[in-house]
């Protein structure tokens, strides 16, 4: 009888065992622990939703106005997303260049609307938190 050589015994055990251990699949385990005396707390806010603009139109600018969106406590959020929207279709369009981007006043101008019937929103926008939308202003017509 002939003896199979040490290596190629541990390379075939291997061979054989290394697919059976692979089947298994890993475990995850994680935990948290928290130590020493005292109390601890948290708190949270939640961000509010805007408040309806009123909307002006005087030739073709439309100047909006809306009341104070205050985090609880009446902290006033930082700024405000502004959306004109389409009144015929519902359609949003990126407002103009004076109400674009993060308005921090509760008011702004956007000059040269174009013709046809619009609505506006504003969003409180807190750093990275958002708001919920406001209800939108009374249609406005353009002419």
């Amino acid at each position: 009888m002939q003896r199979i050589p040490l290596h190629l015994r541990l390379l075939t055990g291997l061979c054989l065992a290394l697919p059976f251990g692979l089947s298994f699949p890993a475990s995850a385990h994680a935990s948290w622990s928290v130590g020493g005396p005292g109390t601890a707390s948290s708190l949270a806010d939640t961000m509010p939703s805007g408040n309806q603009p009123t909307a002006v139109l005087s030739g073709t600018s439309v100047t909006l106005t809306w009341a104070t969106a205050s985090l609880p406590g009446v902290h006033p959020v930082a700024g405000y997303v502004i959306e004109r929207i389409n009144a015929s279709t519902g359609a949003p369009v990126a407002a103009g260049p004076n109400c674009g981007g993060t308005i921090t006043t509760t008011t702004c101008t956007e000059s040269s609307v174009p013709a046809g019937r619009w609505d506006w929103t504003d969003t409180p926008v807190q750093h990275n938190w958002t708001g919920g939308q406001s209800p939108a202003s009374g249609p406005v017509t353009v002419p």
